[in-house]
């Protein structure tokens, strides 16, 4: 068994990285998770970590600089650096300190598992403990997809009550039908549409009557470019059906956490405040910005900001929709202000993030 350490500042990636790892590689124990340089350290104290992911814009120590103190102390962990900043001077740097692998995020499901994979076979001849042994994997962001890979990937979404991570895999995947303008996106955007109502179905759900009825539309539609947010705005609604949200405003703090999180995620795009989410989850926007506060040690306004720019990110690696569309999709009514916002947070401007990514791809 392989010992793997997760460093990285923002939760929901840190989720995300350890659902595939846990989904897909099951000769790897995750054996903590830290989201600053000081946890890293502690951590690399108390455990022996075969592979580290670690983000390099982690509160100090930095990545880099926590990457230095690994090699400084010979230890023998494995690090995979995992950076949405694809900038020169931090790469030589990471080199420099004899990083073993870089990972831009967002990371892809095989990207992540090829670096594991090739980092512990750095360090196979080292160990007694078995090779790594790979679960096909399930990834979107491919077109040649099959139905039934997707149906399944949503099903265990389902069924772990991911309900934000389903909605984005929803979303990501009408992005790529749509993205491909050589390809008329009709035959997929039903496949997707029937994967959802079919796992309605076992579940044991409905569609409301007019659910049903635009469902039923879909059939005689053209489904060109141009249906594409009102087919979004569906499926996503069918999948909130899939997950009710709607009944999960009550419970303990944590769970009405939990549910204002899933409204931000369903609402980016219609202009989210405080006060909407607070009502809501049927409590008052101050006890909402305490608790939220207390629950996710960042603000309210803080992680909206960041959600906003995430989606803005994927927006702009899966779509080519102009800058100005990005911006009003997530309710941005200024498009020089979504502009300042995004390089503020990211470090780069939209329009040259999409040519990084691009060029990444080309790669």
């Amino acid at each position: 068994m392989f010992n793997l350490a997760i460093v990285e500042d923002e939760e929901l990636e840190r989720r995300a990285l350890r659902s595939i790892i846990e989904r897909n590689a099951h000769d790897i124990k995750i054996v903590g998770e830290a989201k600053n340089g000081a946890e890293a350290v502690k951590l690399l104290e108390s455990e022996r970590i075969d592979v580290m992911l670690l983000d390099i814009k982690i509160p100090r120590p930095n990545g880099l600089e926590l990457l230095q103190m690994v090699r400084e102390r010979h230890l023998a962990t494995k690090v995979l650096i995992v950076t949405a900043y694809d900038y020169f001077d931090i790469m030589q740097a990471a080199i420099q300190y004899k990083a073993d692998g870089f990972l831009l995020k967002p990371v892809r499901t095989d990207a992540l598992l090829e670096g594991v994979r090739d980092c512990l076979a750095l360090s196979a001849p080292e160990k007694a403990g078995p090779s790594l042994r790979l679960v096909p994997t399930i990834d979107t962001e491919e077109e040649e997809d099959s139905g039934p890979s997707m149906a399944d990937r949503i099903r265990a979404l389902v069924e772990g009550r991911a309900y934000r991570d389903c909605l984005r895999l929803v979303r990501t995947r009408l992005e790529n039908i749509y993205a491909h303008k050589d390809v008329a996106p009709r035959h997929e955007v039903l496949d997707l549409a029937e994967i959802l109502t079919d796992l309605l179905k076992e579940t044991g759900r409905k569609l409301t009557a007019p659910m049903a009825r635009q469902v039923e539309e879909l059939e005689n539609q053209r489904l060109d470019a141009r249906s594409q947010y009102k087919v979004q705005e569906l499926l996503c609604q069918i999948t909130d059906a899939l997950f009710d949200p709607g009944q999960e405003h009550g419970g303990s703090a944590g769970e009405r956490i939990e549910t204002v999180l899933h409204f931000i995620e369903r609402n980016l795009s219609k202009g989210v405040t405080l006060e909407d989410a607070a009502d809501f989850a049927h409590v008052s926007p101050c006890y909402l910005s305490r608790l939220f506060r207390k629950k996710m040690n960042t603000t309210f306004i803080s992680y909206l900001k960041g959600q906003r720019i995430e989606r803005a990110k994927s927006l702009l690696q899966n779509s080519d929709l102009p800058i100005t569309n990005v911006s009003l999709d997530l309710s941005y009514a200024d498009a020089n202000y979504f502009c300042k916002a995004f390089k503020k947070e990211v470090g780069i401007s939209p329009t040259e993030y999409r040519h990084q990514f691009q060029k990444i791809r080309v790669g």
